[in-house]
């Protein structure tokens, strides 16, 4: 018997698993067929657009990208594309993402890509949408509808494709090894079963924590390397439900300026993971305890660090970001209940910004 939930936004973010491994599995073929097309036109240059969470997808896939195959794709918003890409650009290759595929922004910017002769790809939720209608070649993921305002299941859709391409590319252009290569994708194929395990140790402990922090009145997310773009999007999904500022930062980064914010009444949520020094995090979460600030510390493994609360999650480091996404979903879900707050609507923002 399927269980009842009380908002739509929990219930997506409990669906994660199942739709992480649909649209994997989905897509398996179709990743390759897309990553050939964009082989075939490939001249050195990929421009990277979308707004809000698919942009944060989007500097997911540029990180993994540059690591695996030495290549710089470059990441623009997709509201600052028309102005940052000029009309004497050559012909180049845009990754154009977004959930509904009706977002004004998005759909101006392949518009100038088009006018521009560029190869256009997309990843959208849904079918005929402008912006599968306008791209040379199209991928989708296979949420289902995503009913809450803020987007949980879209976004971890959005990543395993992403993830993914990145990877068939980078072995395309002779980066990644056969071994490597096989290796990458088995545990890109596990994600949904991380999650799901993530998910089910954690909820309640996430649940408790936010309801003991439900005074803070800012909230900042910290995150290195590959986890840095999940800071910026766990960040968004903060102000999005809970309606308090939060933002996103490189870990060190917070420590020139930023850090002058803590206080008592805020919260710092690190991203951590075993293939980034100890050192690094031991040094920001002093920093950040000594001026009295709250700090949750999200781990592939415990970790006897000077914090208020630690979730671990297991995870290979490559798809960490899309394993530790519920964790900062469910914890803003949570603390917008604690606020008194409808973490489905919020009222000043509709889900296609037209």
């Amino acid at each position: 018997m399927q269980r009842s939930y009380e908002h739509n936004m929990i219930r997506e973010i409990m669906e994660e698993p199942t739709v992480i491994y649909k649209t994997l599995e989905k897509n398996r073929k179709e990743i390759e067929r897309v990553s050939n097309n964009i082989l075939r036109r490939f001249k050195g240059t990929m421009y990277l657009t979308g707004s809000g969470t698919s942009f944060h997808a989007l500097l997911s896939f540029q990180y993994l990208f540059f690591q695996l195959s030495g290549t710089y794709a470059t990441a623009i918003y997709a509201s600052e594309f028309p102005l940052w890409v000029p009309k004497t650009s050559p012909p180049s290759i845009v990754l154009a993402v977004s959930q509904s595929g009706e977002s004004l922004d998005v759909v101006n910017a392949v518009k100038w890509a088009d006018e521009l002769k560029f190869y256009k790809v997309g990843l959208t939720n849904r079918v005929g949408s402008q912006l599968s209608l306008l791209c040379d070649d199209i991928l989708y993921t296979y949420a289902g509808e995503e009913k809450a305002l803020a987007a949980t299941k879209t976004y971890v859709t959005q990543l395993i494709v992403l993830l993914t391409l990145a990877t068939n590319l980078s072995h395309l252009l002779g980066r990644v090894q056969n071994s490597q290569y096989h290796e990458l994708l088995e545990v890109l194929g596990n994600s949904h079963n991380k999650v799901k395990q993530a998910i089910e140790e954690n909820v309640e402990k996430i649940e408790t924590f936010a309801k003991e922090i439900s005074y803070v009145d800012r909230v900042f997310v910290l995150g290195s390397g590959l986890l840095y773009p999940s800071a910026v999007e766990g960040s968004l999904k903060v102000k999005e439900t809970c309606t308090i500022p939060s933002e996103g930062f490189a870990l060190r980064e917070f420590l020139h300026g930023p850090i002058q914010l803590t206080s008592e009444k805020s919260l710092t949520i690190i991203l951590g993971h075993s293939n980034i020094s100890e050192k690094l995090y031991a040094d920001v979460i002093n920093k950040i305890k000594n001026f009295g600030g709250k700090i949750l510390f999200v781990n592939d493994r415990p970790i006897d660090f000077n914090v208020d609360e630690q979730i671990v999650a297991e995870t290979p480091y490559i798809i960490s970001p899309i394993v530790y996404a519920p964790m900062i979903q469910i914890l803003a879900y949570y603390l917008s209940l604690a606020k008194g707050l409808n973490p489905d609507s919020p009222e000043k923002l509709s889900k296609v910004v037209k």
